[in-house]
Order: C-alpha cells, then sequence, then structure tokens
C-alpha cells in the first residue's frame, strides 16, 4: 500500500529541496514548523502546519493529534531539524503508530548525535576527530593542556541559544576560554559544551558525505566540499557545495553509520587537517541539510529514494554521480566570496567562474519561482530578528528602547509580505491556497484622522471608505457574501464549488451603527456584531481604551504591577508606547479582573473616566435594539465582562458564555446564533472554551487566529479562523493578498 503523503517537519532550504524531490513525484507534502516559513511558499506544499516546536512540553501531544486531526495518519515523518530529530527518535516506538519512520531509535541515534558519545564511538572505530577536551568547570581551564585557539560548540544542535546560534565560538587565549566557557555553561550547562582545538583552513578544508541508508547499509552516497561558507571563518552555514569525490569521507561515514545501524538520510562531516593529512569527524546530521538540493543535481535523488525506500520499492541500479557540479546559496555565498576577496583569500573572477557550476540553488528553481523571489527579504528580516534585534536589546539603556525598531521592522515585513502576496501573477501560481473563503473581522470603522505618533490602537479602526473596498475587493475576488451562522451548512454543501466571506464586527462600537452599516446596506452584505452586556450595560470598562487615554494624558504616574507601586514615565511618544505595552501586558499575565481595576483606578487619579469612555463609544441596549430592525444585522455573544476564557475557571466560563446569550436575546429579541472568543489568540482559547461554546448550544463561533477557511474548516467549526481588517494596512490590494491566503504562509 502507498503511503499518503510525508510531513516534513522543521527545516529551511533543504526541506525547501526535499518537497520539491517528492512533488516531482506528485506526493502530497505537509510541513510542520516553528520557525522558517520558506518551505511553505513551495508549490509543491499542499500545506503549512504551525506549531510550538520540538522543544515544547506539547510537542508529542501535537503530532499524535495532528495525524488525526489533518489526516495525516500513515504517512512519512521526516524531521528536519535537530530538536525534531531527537523528539521523532526518542517516541519512535510511540509514533510509529501513527507514521511511517525511517530513523532509528534514540538509544542508537544518540551516539551520532551527541558528540561526546559520537567521539567516543569513533575512538573505539579508529575513526580520526579533533582533539577535544573534557571540562566540567572553569577551574579546569588553569590546568588544562590546551594548545590554543580552540572552540567551543554545542554538544547537539538545534534551540536558541547564543552558543547554538553561533554554531561554534573561538577562544585564542585561556582567559578568553574561561569567559566563553563560562557563557556557553550558564546558558546550556557545562557537560553540553564541547571544547576541541581548531583545525587550521577554512571552508575548502570541509568535506560531507551524504547519503540514505535503510538497516545499516547505503541505499545511496556521494562526496561533496564545501567551498565557500557563511560566515567565512566559521561556517554557520555552507554557501557554496561542490561534489568531489573523496574515498577516505566515504570510508569513515560508513565504519560510524554501519556502527549504529542506521537507517534514513544521513550528512556527515569532515575536517582536512593538513598538519598530519587526516580528515577528522566534526559531526552527524541523521536529517536533510541546507544543500541537500545537490543530491538530485548530482544525480542522486536522495529525497525520491526515501519515498521508494518508506514504499518498500526496490531502489534499482546505483547510480552515477555527476562530478563537479555544485549548490549556492546566492545571497550568502556573494558576501561570502567578496569577504574573502576583500582579505586577498580568492578571486572575484574566480567566484563568477564558479557559479557556471552551479545546478542547485538553495531558494530559486525554475519550476518553483515564488520561495526564491521571498528568500531575500525573509533572510534579512531573520538576520535582523535574530542577531540584530537580540544585541539591541541586551545594549538598551533607559533612554533609548529596542521596541520601536522591533515594531517597525515588524509592520515593514508585514506590508512587504502583503505587497508580494497582493501580486496578481503571485495569487495565480497558488489558488488552492484561497481555500473556501474568509471571515472579516473589524472592530471601529469611522472616518479617519491623521495618526499620531502615539496611536496604540490604530489597528482596530478602519475608514467607512476601506470598507467599502474591502467588500468591493472580496465580490471581486468571486466571494459570496453570508452570514457568519450560515457558514458551517455551506461549507459542507460544496456541490457548486463557491467560497464564502462573512464580515463580524466586535465589541459592539458605536460607529458600527452609524457608518459600517451604511456601507453594508449600500452593498445588501450581511454582518454580524458580537456584543459584551458589561460595555452594553456600563458595568466592565474598556481596559485598552483606558489604557490609551491614561499613557496619552500623563506625563507619569504611579502603577503596581505586583511588586508594589512604582514611577512609570509616559512623557514622550516613545515612552508612552512602552507604557501602554507594560499595562497590556499586565493585563494579559495577571488577574484580569484585578488589572483592568488596577488601570481604572490609576486612570480616575488623573481625571480620566473609564466608564465614559465606554459610553462614548459602545452602543446601549436601545441603540442595539433600534439596528437589530435591520435586516442585514445579526448579533453574536462576546462574553458577559470580554475576559480571557482560558484565564478563568469553569463555573465563571459557563456563567460568561451563558448570561451574555440571555441578556443579548433580552436587548434583541433574538437569541444569538454565533460566538466570538475575546482576543481570540491561541492563548485565549483551546478545546475547553470550545466545548463549554458548542455546549451552550452555538454552531458557529470565530477566533482572531490568522486564516482562510480551509478544508478542515468544519472539523472545528467552534474555532474559525478569521482574517483582519488592519488599521495599518488599509488598501484594497491587501484585501485581496488576505484572501489569497498567500501571506498566512508567514504566520
Amino acid at each position: 500500500m502507498t503511503i499518503p503523503g510525508v510531513v516534513i517537519v522543521g527545516g529551511a532550504h533543504g526541506t525547501l529541496a526535499l518537497a520539491r524531490s517528492l512533488g516531482a513525484l506528485n506526493v502530497p507534502v505537509y510541513y510542520l514548523t516553528h520557525d522558517s516559513p520558506l518551505p511553505g511558499w513551495s508549490r509543491f506544499v499542499r500545506e503549512t502546519i504551525r506549531w510550538a516546536g520540538p522543544h515544547d512540553a506539547g510537542a508529542l501531544p501535537f503530532l499524535r493529534e495532528m495525524a488525526e486531526k489533518h489526516h495525516l495518519k500513515g504517512c512519512l515523518l521526516v524531521p528536519s531539524g535537530d530538536g525534531e530529530v531527537q523528539l521523532v527518535s526518542q517516541h519512535r516506538e510511540e509514533l510509529s503508530a501513527l507514521y511511517k519512520i525511517i530513523l532509528p531509535d534514540w538509544q542508537s541515534l544518540q551516539w551520532l548525535c551527541e558528540k561526546p558519545l559520537l567521539y567516543k564511538r569513533a575512538a573505539a572505530l579508529g575513526v580520526s576527530f579533533p582533539r577535544t577536551y573534557a571540562l566540567t568547570s572553569t577551574a579546569d581551564i588553569d590546568a588544562l593542556d590546551a594548545t590554543f585557539p580552540v572552540i567551543l560548540k554545542p554538544n547537539m544542535g538545534g534551540g536558541d541559544t547564543v552558543i547554538s546560534r553561533a554554531k561554534v565560538v573561538r577562544a585564542d587565549d585561556r582567559q578568553a576560554l574561561k569567559t566563553a566557557f563560562a557563557d556557553a555553561s550558564a546558558e546550556i550547562g557545562a557537560g553540553n559544551v564541547v571544547v576541541q582545538e581548531l583545525i587550521p583552513g577554512g571552508g575548502e578544508s570541509q568535506f560531507s558525505y551524504a547519503a540514505l541508508w535503510r538497516d545499516g547499509e547505503p541505499v545511496a552516497e556521494f562526496t561533496a566540499r564545501r567551498t565557500r561558507q557563511y560566515p567565512v571563518d566559521f561556517g554557520y552555514t555552507s554557501t557554496c557545495v561542490e561534489v568531489v569525490d573523496n574515498h577516505q569521507a566515504t570510508e569513515a561515514a560508513r565504519t560510524i553509520l554501519k556502527s549504529a545501524c542506521h537507517s534514513g538520510l544521513v550528512e556527515v562531516e569532515f575536517k582536512f587537517d593538513g598538519r598530519d593529512g587526516s580528515l577528522k569527524l566534526l559531526d552527524v546530521n541523521p536529517r536533510p541539510w541546507s544543500w541537500f538540493g545537490l543530491s538530485s543535481a548530482a544525480g542522486v535523488d536522495l529525497g525520491a529514494l526515501l519515498w521508494q525506500v518508506a514504499n518498500d520499492v526496490p531502489a534499482g541500479q546505483s547510480q552515477t554521480v555527476r562530478q563537479g557540479v555544485s549548490w549556492s546559496y546566492l545571497v550568502r555565498d556573494a558576501v561570502a566570496a567578496f569577504t574573502l576577496s576583500r582579505r586577498g583569500k580568492a578571486d572575484i573572477g574566480d567566484y563568477v567562474a564558479s557559479l557556471g557550476k552551479v545546478r542547485s540553488w538553495a531558494a530559486f528553481a525554475l519550476n518553483d519561482p515564488l520561495p526564491g523571489l521571498i528568500d531575500l527579504p525573509l533572510t534579512a528580516w531573520r538576520v535582523v530578528k535574530k542577531r540584530v534585534l537580540p544585541g539591541l536589546k541586551s545594549k538598551q539603556s533607559a533612554t533609548v528602547s529596542w521596541q520601536p525598531v522591533k515594531r517597525l521592522l515588524k509592520y515593514g515585513a508585514i506590508r512587504a509580505g502583503l505587497e508580494a502576496s497582493s501580486l496578481p501573477v503571485v495569487r495565480a501560481a497558488f489558488p488552492s491556497l484561497a481555500g473556501r473563503g474568509v471571515i472579516f473581522t473589524l472592530h471601529h470603522v469611522r472616518p479617519g484622522a491623521a495618526i499620531s505618533p502615539f496611536a496604540p490602537n490604530v489597528q482596530l479602526s478602519v475608514t467607512p471608505q476601506f470598507l467599502e473596498e474591502a467588500i468591493q475587493a472580496a465580490l471581486e475576488c468571486g466571494l459570496v457574501p453570508v452570514h457568519l451562522h450560515d457558514l458551517p451548512a455551506l461549507l459542507a454543501d460544496n456541490r457548486e464549488g463557491q467560497s464564502f466571506c462573512a464580515f463580524t464586527l466586535d465589541d459592539g462600537y458605536r460607529n458600527n451603527a452609524d457608518h459600517a452599516a451604511p456601507v453594508f446596506r449600500k452593498y445588501a452584505i450581511p454582518y454580524t456584531i458580537f456584543i459584551t452586556p458589561g460595555f452594553v450595560e456600563r458595568t466592565r470598562s474598556l481596559w485598552w481604551e483606558t489604557a490609551a487615554a491614561l499613557t496619552q494624558k500623563a506625563a507619569s504616574f504611579d502603577f503596581d504591577f505586583g511588586s508594589g507601586s512604582e514611577p512609570v514615565t509616559s512623557a514622550t511618544p516613545q515612552q508612552k508606547a512602552e507604557a501602554f505595552t507594560r499595562l497590556e501586558n499586565f493585563v494579559q499575565n495577571f488577574s484580569e479582573d484585578e488589572a483592568v481595576e488596577r488601570i481604572d483606578r490609576v486612570a480616575r487619579q488623573h481625571g480620566i473616566d473609564p466608564i465614559a469612555i465606554v459610553d462614548e463609544l459602545v452602543m446601549d441596549a436601545d441603540e442595539l435594539r433600534a439596528l437589530s430592525d435591520d435586516p442585514l444585522v445579526h448579533f453574536g455573544a462576546h462574553t458577559m465582562t470580554h475576559v480571557n476564557m482560558r484565564k478563568i475557571d469553569a463555573a465563571r466560563l459557563a456563567q460568561e458564555i451563558r448570561e451574555s446569550t440571555r441578556r443579548l436575546e433580552a436587548y434583541v429579541g433574538r437569541r444569538p446564533q454565533s460566538f466570538s472568543y475575546p482576543y481570540g489568540w491561541t492563548k485565549a482559547v483551546a478545546e475547553r472554551e470550545a466545548q463549554a461554546v458548542l455546549d451552550a448550544g452555538f454552531s458557529v463561533a470565530v477566533t482572531t487566529q490568522a486564516g482562510v477557511l480551509g478544508p478542515h474548516s468544519l472539523e472545528k467549526p467552534t474555532q474559525l479562523p478569521r482574517v483582519s481588517l488592519n488599521g495599518r494596512f488599509q488598501k484594497k490590494r491587501f484585501v485581496k493578498a488576505l484572501i489569497s491566503g498567500l501571506p498566512f504562509r508567514f504566520i
């Protein structure tokens, strides 16, 4: 029986190359990630699934549930990152009941993945490796018989620590080693820090053995040399790799892999030591590696062979390896080449000539162009996010904050993604990502005003003109506007293949009636407004509006964040933004009722009436009753107090749903048929909350988790995703980008 598909977990460029190899065989490919979105842009990836990552406490349950939820039972599960490999290998027996797995269990695999064990095995087998120093603390360094410089690296790859991101740290003398070892030990523990001699030479001295193994024997194999790397001294990643024949690497790798009776994809890294002419073992990576795409260019398509092995299809005759062909990560390779040229270690002419050998690129492919177009801005953002921003954060002072820089980069990246996704040629390339339609989220709809330097809630407000453009965009994209509560039945009936849109507005603002309703009536568009009785009856404040008013008005104020009253400065726009963020985080992480009360109390001390703000912004019961005469409007429940439902006990949860439903029916004369979770993030709604809403009689409920309506939406109609019409991005073309589903490959 043929395996139904392949789930690749983690990774980036290697995952992309594997997906392309499998996609060329029409194999359904699914991508599970918590990090890089790049492979998800490939036309060969059927679905991208987000999770919290392999180190999360819920990782194993997620993999179990994913098999059922996404109909992936029986698929080949391929871990493509170091943490993912460890997770799958450690739980191989349990996961094998749900997925096909070609990977040893951890008892065998740890001898390849954990460097101290790997070097112990290499010593027993007579395989050369760099001299390694055993340290338990910095106290051992004074008596250490070492030749400097030395390098430090983590016991295993993966993780988000400084040393894990750097991969290698150099120490040129004993004091530098003490400092580096102390820093690394503080992050990952002294027992997980490997200290080795530095073998002279750059990337050109590094060789790799690449292969697919099954039951302790190679199915296919070849060797390659790292022509260039980035950074050039200690390569975080290969930037140019060329197929070369190296029998010494092949024999050493076979010796190591046979000892572990290995199965699966594997890359073994070596470095040539010119001092004694030996090839020394560095690492073993039992997963797809960054230059995995070189295998198909070399005539040894390891991805296709993996699929054959998984389906018990004989691999056939061994392939002839094409010597001299190469792979390039063009963006970083150019930087590496120019760095080497500037140091006098390479000639630019030689670099240009080397490009003629390239038969595989890290991101670009003619039959799959979009990842190549996305890779440059994505790489820039990842460099800033992982290397620039942490540095700014660590150096911040009382007067200089990195938060504005982070916000600027964040919204710049979102805008770039929307612009790219809005291009008709890009949208046309991925029609299936649009799914069956969208549910739009709005809050305020009111005439625009100039955005001040401090506008923390700007994303919640759009203009009537933009709402009209959004409606036009939906109609031009062929979406049929419907009531939210009718969606489940319409999605279940796919005889005509229609796609739908539903417009929803949260919190019941007065401008919904004054400015949104006339636009909806103009186009005869059904719409749903979600109502919180605490706002309607003026018993609960809009804390985000109160916090904005407080930080806008006060140059400073005293506030108790849980450790006693402290002064909060809010004189400049930057300080106001930081103060608002602190209040926002306090509400999210503290008891919400108490946090809201504290914000209200401090606001009143500064002459701000929180309930007066509600009275100014939110419709009362009489206004709701009058608006209910509009045949296009329906009203949905939104809890009594707009509380994070995951932070309250079961009794309060039931009361919030039940009482808000009863009050709303009393206001407008009919029972609500839909529900919206306050905040709606994953930290505000989960299975317990969804079941409580279902038990209360609601057949449809919406989150604020971004996404279009896909093939699995009907499985959980009380946890439907929505698409936010955001006040920061009020362009018609952006709405079409959102409808396409493409931007959510970033999320």
